[in-house]
């Protein structure tokens, strides 16, 4: 058997690499230099720049056998709107690109100021080259300043402008990269000197200074002197000088320690012992160890003691497991100038303590790992134990299953949860080892909130006091996913012989479920429920909802065409209320609704159409095989993997509404496997209504969801749920906010409302909560001047209004981690950022601007910017129904 180790230097023989090494701008061309790894043989290599349709041929030099030199023109890089990409062939394949060590460690800034414009690059599979700044306007006239003097916190920059009064604000900004930074300054008439204070925002790396005049960023231009660095609270920074080019070198503060020591006592404490060297320390000062959380934004301070030459600080075990998200520690030296400096480790520092330590804590095994984090500094993370568990095999209503693991919880108890989505109520029995469960016993009936519901699956551990410390759900070993199908059907009948389906089935993911819908006993099932009319056409959205594609198609269906429309909604919906006294809206569940779900030849919804029918949407189920699905669409496509792929039901979609031929093309037939007679080039019903009559005003923060959070626990415990209520107690943002008269909405998504109202208690005045169905989001989108969003769709609405979108990307790895359908810098338009400083000074940066929008082009993402998309979704459906495609503004659909 081949080892590991054997295996990775097989590899390094074997795989072959192109490595990016250097890049770099001549008069006419930008440079890329890449190293060649394993090719033995190169006969032909070919290179082209990638510009939405456009394929254009890029030169290269093959230097040597290894090095390979790419020469794009600079003129290419005019033409770039979003996004552009260079690929490499060689011998007619094409190669993955990757940044070799020497560029990542290298002095390469990844942006570049070309015409007047500032792009960035990447080199991760392909070269990406990005206007990711195209909302700003760059000159070539640059500003002249010297570097006059600097101290603690405070760069003195000499500058002559005779038209600044004494103590006139000036903004820099500051690039790095994907990022950027607003520095204030202030500046000094008498001495000709602009002051600037507070780096605390610029992080690790080289950051590009800017000058903004008239609404217009100026290059700095850095005039020739000695520059010396200057410290602050987190970083020393140095003034650079490249070229004639200005720029900000900024390294974290950090210490060495000669030793560590880390020691568990009492199973309660944790004791860090730190020896520094006699130059790091400061008679004068204080010390304190700062544990900083960065996903969560929470830190905490322990005072340094020095006991036999070392300082030692103590941390509770509590505090060091209250989240499971990494830390990191930092030394505060606390004295007139505050510094925060990070340890600098070497490998030998930590081999000579623990740094795996097993203990105890909500009656679970819990691991503790001190390592050395990329950056060098100490880092630390929790592990809970794994809670083994599966269902192997379903026999009629029976589960065989089995959970391990359990002796890692102790005094604890393992249990099969069966839970109803909608009203929390539950039923479970303990398990041990290998289970069977006859789901027949349960009472499933009884259980029931609604008669059309859907009941999930949990294993569950509680301690001995009862309290339940692990709730995860569990999946099938054998799942075949299809939203349209089951493993296993069960007909019970209450007192009243109404008739109750019960259907097991698993979610995306595998995870198991029990779906069910009532058919009451006074029911008229036709005699032959295969008979369809295609005049009547059931349209609907979410069960509770009427503010989408689909209530704007059926109000249009209504006042256009002679079609039996209807609306389908519940009747303890808000959205209810407006809509129940118009014909044709229809009570989901009422004995109306099942006559029509018996009668219509064309379903359309923006979800999934178990959404408008009150049975499963699965062959066999009342005629369901003789209808046509049309699916409406609830926002453009293009981002994330979403769970519409044809491969996904028995049954799929026979016509599917998209906004573009890219969406059309790349998106849902390439990725999702429709053919193209049955995608349509529409637009969304709802771009009909999106009409901006007034000037708008305030901020919408409109976040979408997460489909990895399943519980309570872990809503309240991720990282998604702290990143927003950071933002919205953001002390920069607020201050913004009451300084420019902003509001600041906050509307979460529908599964996140209730955390969020609740969770969230006296917010700024500034900040208001947006109850679920109190307006529509319609509405929302067009009063609103800015909108902040993470992932929705719904983005694509406000850029279509020519208003501005901020993308907060805080978790973009993860997100994506079952990939993307279109490059980020194709989808998200508008200002993205990474984390929440990045994203506050993009908001500030469009509040300055009067909240203009970005300079976009939006015609690759919504090919009809009308009114007129209801009509041309109404033709397509028309023309499926006879059987012919449907010529839509003189192209076919």
């Amino acid at each position: 058997m081949i080892g590991s180790r054997t295996l990775r230097k097989l590899r390094n023989y074997i795989i072959k690499r192109v490595e990016a090494e250097k890049h770099y701008l001549t008069d006419t061309h930008l440079v890329f230099e890449f190293r060649l790894t394993n090719f033995l043989l190169i006969r032909k290599v070919h290179a082209e720049f990638w510009n939405n349709d456009e394929h254009l041929p890029v030169e290269y030099e093959l230097t040597k056998r290894d090095k390979l030199k790419i020469l794009i023109p600079l003129n290419y890089l005019d033409r770039i709107e979003t996004g552009a990409k260079v690929k490499i062939f060689i011998n007619k394949q094409s190669v993955w690109l990757t940044e070799h060590a020497s560029y990542k460690e290298g002095d390469f800034n990844e942006s570049l100021m070309v015409n007047e414009r500032y792009l960035t690059t990447r080199v991760k599979k392909t070269l990406t080259i990005s206007n990711r700044f195209s909302e700003f306007r760059f000159t070539g006239s640059e500003v002249p300043v010297a570097v006059s003097n600097s101290g603690y916190d405070k760069l003195y920059l000499s500058w002559k402008d005779a038209e600044l009064e004494n103590g006139a604000e000036v903004k820099l900004y500051a690039f790095k990269n994907r990022q950027f930074k607003i520095l204030n300054g202030v500046y000094d008439e008498s001495s000709g000197l602009l002051v600037i204070e507070d780096f605390l925002e610029l992080t690790r790396g080289i950051w590009r200074l800017f000058m903004e005049i008239d609404e217009v960023l100026h290059p700095l231009r850095a005039e020739a002197k000695e520059i010396e660095s200057f410290t602050t609270l987190r970083n020393e920074i140095w003034p650079v000088r490249r070229g004639k080019a200005f720029y900000l070198e900024v390294h974290p503060n950090f210490v060495r320690p000669e030793r560590i020591q880390i020691d568990n006592f009492e199973d309660r404490y944790f004791r860090i012992a730190i020896t520094l060297t006699a130059e790091d320390i400061m008679d004068e000062a204080h010390y304190a160890l700062f544990m900083d959380t960065p996903k969560s934004g929470k830190n905490s301070t322990y005072p340094l003691e020095m006991i036999d030459g070392a300082l030692q600080a103590v941390i509770p075990l509590a505090d060091l497991h209250e989240s499971l998200f990494a830390k990191r520690f930092f030394i505060l030296q606390q004295s007139d100038q505050p510094k925060v400096a990070q340890f600098m480790l070497d490998t030998h520092q930590l081999r000579q303590t623990a740094v795996r330590f097993k203990v105890i804590t909500n009656s679970q095994q819990t691991k503790l790992h001190f390592y050395k984090r990329k950056d060098k500094s100490l880092g630390m993370k929790v592990s809970l134990p794994k809670l083994r568990r599966a269902v192997n095999d379903i026999e009629g209503f029976r589960l065989n299953g089995f959970i391990g693991s359990t002796d890692e919880f102790i005094d604890s108890t393992a249990y099969l949860l069966l839970e109803d989505r909608l009203s929390l109520e539950s039923r479970q029995v303990p398990i041990q080892d290998r289970f069977t469960i006859d789901l027949e016993e349960w009472n499933l009936i009884g259980l029931k909130s609604k008669d059309k519901t859907i009941f999930d699956f949990f294993v569950v551990v509680e301690n001995a006091s009862g309290e339940v410390i692990r709730k995860e759900k569990i999946k099938y070993l054998k799942a075949d996913y299809r939203k349209d199908n089951y493993y296993s059907h069960k007909v019970l009948r209450d007192e009243e012989q109404n008739e109750h389906h019960f259907m097991i089935t698993t979610t995306p993911f595998d995870n198991l479920k029990i779906e069910t819908f009532t058919v009451p006993a006074d029911i008229r099932i036709p005699a032959d429920v295969t008979l369809k009319d295609p005049n009547v056409w059931l349209v609907g959205e979410r069960s509770n909802t009427a503010q989408d594609n689909g209530i704007v198609l059926f109000h249009w269906l209504r006042e256009n065409t002679d079609i039996e429309a209807y609306y389908v909604i519940e009747e303890d919906s808000l959205d209810y209320e407006p809509i129940q006294h118009m014909k044709n809206v229809l009570v989901f569940g009422s004995p109306e609704h099942f006559e029509v779900a018996f009668r219509a030849g064309v379903l359309l919804c923006t979800h999934d159409i178990e959404n408008i029918l009150p049975y499963k949407p699965a062959s066999g189920f009342f005629g369901y095989e003789n209808t046509k699905k049309i699916f409406l669409q609830h926002g453009v496509l293009g981002r994330k993997n979403v769970e519409y792929h044809k491969r996904n039901y028995e049954l799929p979609f026979d016509l599917f509404i998209v906004s573009s031929e890219p969406e059309k093309e790349a998106v849902v037939m390439e990725e999702m496997g429709y053919s193209d007679e049955e995608v349509a080039v529409t637009g969304l019903a709802r771009f009909d209504r999106l009409v901006q009559n007034k000037e708008p005003s305030d901020i919408l923060l409109m976040p979408t969801w997460r489909d990895w959070i399943n519980t309570d626990e872990a809503f309240l415990a991720s990282e998604y749920y702290l990143a927003y209520t950071n933002l919205i107690q953001n002390e920069k943002l607020l201050g913004l906010l009451d300084e420019h008269n902003i509001n600041l909405y906050f509307y979460p998504h529908y599964r996140a409302q209730n955390y969020f109202q609740h969770g969230i208690r006296d917010m700024h005045e500034r900040i208001k909560f947006i109850p679920l169905g109190s307006v529509t989001v319609q509405r929302l989108l067009i009063r609103h001047a800015l909108l902040i969003t993470d992932y929705s769709s719904v983005s694509f609405d406000f850029t279509l209004l020519n208003k501005p979108v901020v993308f907060y990307h805080f978790d973009v790895d993860r997100f994506f981690r079952r990939g993307i359908l279109r490059p980020i810098d194709e989808t998200f338009i508008g200002g993205i950022a990474s984390h929440e400083e990045e994203l506050v000074s993009i908001i500030e940066d469009r509040i300055l601007h009067d909240f203009a929008n970005f300079d976009i082009d939006i015609s690759g993402i919504i090919k009809y910017q009308d009114q007129d998309n209801c009509r041309r979704i109404y033709e397509s459906v028309q023309g499926l129904l006879d059987g012919k495609q449907v010529v839509v503004d003189g192209e076919l659909s």
